[in-house]
């Protein structure tokens, strides 16, 4: 596969793996991202930035603690030979974030929910957020084998 042709793919490949079906399509003007009500007035320049490193089966840190009604990037650095991911598990499933954005190299995908993100060797993406309820979450790596060799990770909401 040609260049342009394998970052067709991957682009797609990407936004098919960050979207969920609420997202806003730019051509559809008559759909509306709903965004949740803790984004209105937040200061965006002044969201704390988490790098996650995610090396070959681990994720360091392993444990992330957040404020609750704080806004945060989340800067998800891929350090190994192999591609991860970073599935949501509870963190993204039990509505504990209100989200804004993500940024990557391809882009910036805009959502209000997303159920993982997958990140090539030697790159990044930034997840753009706030955090909403306190409690404890789970995040892992999807590709086989990666969890049960011990990528796996919590997040801590506190108050």
């Amino acid at each position: 596969m040609n260049r342009l042709a394998t970052g067709l793919f991957g682009s797609a490949l990407l936004a098919l793996t960050l979207v969920s079906p609420a997202v806003l399509a730019a051509e559809d003007e008559k759909q509306v991202l709903k965004q949740h009500p803790a984004l209105a007035n937040v200061n965006w320049d002044a969201a704390k930035e988490i790098v996650v490193d995610l090396d070959d089966n681990n994720y360091e840190p392993g444990e992330i603690v957040l404020k609750r009604g704080l806004p945060y990037r989340l800067r998800l650095t891929n350090i190994g030979v192999q591609a991860h991911d970073m599935v949501g598990g509870s963190f993204f499933e039990e509505n504990a974030i209100a989200l804004k954005m993500i940024n990557t190299r391809v882009g910036r995908v805009t959502a209000d929910r997303i159920n993982s993100v997958y990140i090539k060797s030697k790159n990044e993406a930034e997840i753009w957020f706030v955090a909403l309820k306190t409690g404890q979450y789970t995040f892992f790596c999807s590709i086989p084998g990666h969890r049960e060799a011990g990528m796996e990770g919590i997040v801590k909401i506190v108050d």
